[in-house]
């Protein structure tokens, strides 16, 4: 039986968890990642852009396009999580200053974006692990890629809960009038990973030690120790009450595994299970960045038969296999 690669572009903002996302889209064997756009976030854009060339770098992979994004909002000041990524957005690893991957200029993010839609139309996934500014500018420019797109895997949004502010999940609110028009045009083909979800998959203690373990030299390499030292970094935003280290959440490559249940057709099999409901955004005030259900007479547990795929639950294991497999796939690349 011959297994789908799925075609994806990867919108994101690194920013520690971004960097996860990035190891997975690339060693994973069911994806083909034909692109990186990078977008203000987590970081400004500066940043977010160097981190992910000298990303590259680190996992010894130079034949992936990087594309300068959006460095502000539609409509709003930019707002950063540097408290949370660091002061260069990716802390716990030192990053060099200057990466041998360099940026794709002679063509812009929204022209690569739009090529390669139309070169992998109706089988093309966009993963979307930032704010949402990048894909809104596209869609507005280029409407006819629309139809073209498989599905859009987004993390972000949050249901009773917020990181940003008690409501709103941080890359929603950063850019809410970008995340609404996302949602309005693509809601009927949006897997959505809201912070409900990724809070369950977390890194236990168990799990750290597989990605790195200093008293067993097979999982003690340079780029496992790399990948350690980011998730450890932001680990500390989590810490507990007394100061210890909590078991943190890996929020983005949760959106690039969950197109896995959704493209295969079995959910089953990976353990997901979502709702589906038509979602609206809350462009400002107080809730600003809010995901709201829109049909309130609907009981919250009930799907309806059109709207976004919200996840809910997923099989944290196999998760974190296919996460430790692409860690072992990208330890054996860079030997």
């Amino acid at each position: 039986m011959t297994i789908q690669q799925i075609p994806i572009w990867l919108d994101c903002d690194p920013g520690n968890d971004d960097a996860f996302a990035i190891l997975l889209s690339l060693f994973s064997p069911r994806y083909k990642l034909l692109g990186i756009s990078t977008v203000h976030g987590n970081a400004p854009l500066d940043m977010t852009t160097h981190n992910t060339l000298a990303l590259l770098d680190l996992l010894n992979i130079f034949n992936v396009k990087v594309y300068k994004g959006e460095e502000k909002p539609l409509m709003n000041a930019p707002r950063y999580a540097l408290n949370v990524h660091g002061i260069t957005g990716i802390g716990g690893v030192e990053l060099p200053d200057t990466s041998i991957n360099k940026c794709v200029s002679s063509i812009s993010y929204v022209n690569a974006m739009k090529n390669a839609i139309d070169a992998h139309a109706h089988e093309i996934c966009l993963v979307v692990t930032g704010t949402m500014t990048n894909v809104a500018l596209l869609i507005e420019k280029y409407p006819e890629v629309l139809g073209k797109i498989k599905y859009i895997s987004v993390m972000g949004g949050s249901f009773g809960m917020g990181n940003a502010t008690p409501y709103a999940e941080f890359n929603f609110h950063t850019d809410p009038h970008a995340a609404k028009i996302v949602m309005d045009k693509l809601q009927d083909r949006m897997i959505l990973s809201p912070l409900n979800l990724t809070h369950k998959i977390v890194a236990t203690s168990a799990v750290r030690k597989q990605i790195f373990d200093e008293e067993d030299k097979t999982t003690n390499s340079p780029l496992r120790k790399a990948f350690y030292d980011i998730l450890m970094f932001y680990s500390m935003a989590y810490a507990k009450s007394d100061g210890t280290f909590g078991d943190p959440p890996l929020h983005d490559p949760v959106a690039v595994y969950s197109l896995l249940p959704l493209v295969d057709g079995d959910c089953a099999l990976y353990g997901y299970q979502y709702l589906r409901r038509k979602l609206n955004i809350v462009v400002e005030g107080q809730r600003e960045g809010e995901s709201i259900i829109v049909n309130k007479s609907l009981p919250i547990s009930e799907s309806e038969d059109e709207g976004v795929y919200v996840g809910q639950n997923l099989d944290s294991e196999k998760f974190w296999n296919c996460m430790l497999d692409a860690l072992h796939a990208a330890e054996l690349n860079s030997k």
